[in-house]
């Protein structure tokens, strides 16, 4: 998990980018929350503009971002200010579609992180479980997979109703809304019935179930955000104990995807990506959910639509197609999946069978060495039975070894 990796901002080459996501934090902290949502655009505001630089001066001008001191960027800041000045108009256009751009991608690199590695946890889960013993492990896969799929629907259902009857939403959202929850869950019927089809060739996909429930939080998620950011938390009771959970849901998705880009994954992501280094992706992703945490702060449209409304109606239109790649890429993976483990448990086997062999050949062994150290005339002597204790002893034994007895 992308947990572990988040260690490494304390390295000192990682000091400037650790406090690039400290100051993010600040600020996605304030915007949370109406009472400090103004405080919240001046925290953003400058951070938008060191990042807008720092991107510049990772891309154009090659530099390195663990070389990077604070001096050195407040550097390319003073040297930015007249430029602005000059081009005030067209860097505000360009920074306008930087931002929508953004805002974009921080959505697909989300949605793709957190689907991948609900997958992730569906497989290694079921790994686990197919590891028990085979009654059991077979029992316990049905359970996942089949429970899976009614749980997720369950959560489905019930956290989408709980974001609609708050009773203070327009019609027309309650109705573009509603029909979310029903898409989703039709989907996940369809990957159900696939992998029921798949069970006919002997490919059993219990990793599903979980990978489903994941979904289905993530999704409900989704759905309670589009929900919120059109209620006041005065409206409702419900609404400030739901912002709650979903800032430390948000707060999560965030630590996740950010140690996902560093650490040893950012080693494979730079060497896969030769022409783009890791830290842009990095500065990148803190700029682009920078922007998107701005954009709760504008006023909302013509229409009184919140212009972070819109932007979470465009993350289901990323987050389906998504959802179901990976659904269809776990799986086609199966078949690579069920190889692996029938060669790790053909590899066991082999293992167990090969220390068995050895414990034979040492007791053998053993046994020789054994035979090879009793003199040759206690193997041709007729033995003595002691009349005390009625041990055997050696023929010319006068003592039994045993009781100390003399032997007649």
């Amino acid at each position: 998990m992308g947990f572990k990796d988040l260690v490494e901002l304390k390295k000192r080459e990682n000091r400037l980018l650790l406090i690039l996501v400290i100051w993010l934090l600040v600020g996605f902290t304030a915007v949370q929350f109406r009472t400090t949502r103004n405080i919240s655009i001046v925290i953003f505001l400058p951070l938008l503009g060191i990042l807008i630089i720092l991107l510049l001066a990772l891309i154009i001008f090659k530099k390195d971002l663990k070389q990077m001191t604070f001096k050195s960027v407040l550097k390319y800041c003073l040297l930015a200010i007249p430029l602005f000045l000059i081009f005030t108009a067209l860097i505000f256009f360009a920074v306008l579609i930087l931002i929508v751009i953004s805002i974009l991608s921080y959505i697909f690199i989300t949605s793709l992180f957190t689907l991948y590695n609900c997958y992730k946890w569906g497989v290694d889960l079921d790994d686990k479980v197919y590891k028990l013993p085979k009654l059991l492990n077979f029992l316990l896969r049905i359970i996942t997979f089949v429970g899976g799929l009614i749980l997720s629907i369950l959560i489905m259902l019930l956290i989408a109703n709980i974001g609609f009857n708050w009773g203070i939403l327009p019609e027309a959202v309650l109705s573009e809304l509603g029909h979310i929850p029903w898409v989703i869950i039709t989907f996940f019927i369809i990957l159900f019935l696939v992998c029921l089809l798949f069970l006919f060739i002997g490919k059993f996909n219990a990793w599903l179930g979980i990978f489903l429930i994941y979904v289905s939080v993530y999704a409900s998620y989704l759905i309670l955000k589009a929900s919120l950011s059109l209620i006041k938390s005065e409206e409702s009771v419900l609404a400030f104990p739901i912002q709650i959970s979903i800032y430390f849901f948000d707060l999560f998705l965030l630590l996740i995807t950010t140690g996902s880009l560093i650490g040893k994954k950012a080693e494979l992501i730079s060497k896969k990506l030769k022409f783009i280094k890791t830290e842009v992706i990095i500065i990148w992703l803190i700029f682009s959910k920078t922007a998107y945490e701005f954009i709760s702060t504008l006023p909302p449209s013509e229409d009184g639509m919140p212009v972070s409304y819109s932007f979470i109606m465009i993350s289901f239109i990323i987050f389906i197609p998504l959802f179901l790649f990976i659904g269809f890429y776990g799986i086609y993976n199966y078949f690579k999946l069920k190889k692996q483990r029938k060669e790790k448990k053909k590899a066991k086997k082999l293992k167990r069978k090969d220390i068995e062999d050895i414990k034979i050949i040492e007791e053998e062994k053993f046994e020789e060495e054994k035979l090879e150290n009793i003199p040759i005339q206690e193997i041709i002597e007729e033995p003595l039975t002691c009349p005390s204790c009625f041990a055997i002893n050696r023929k010319s034994a006068k003592y039994c070894s045993k009781c100390g007895s003399e032997i007649k």
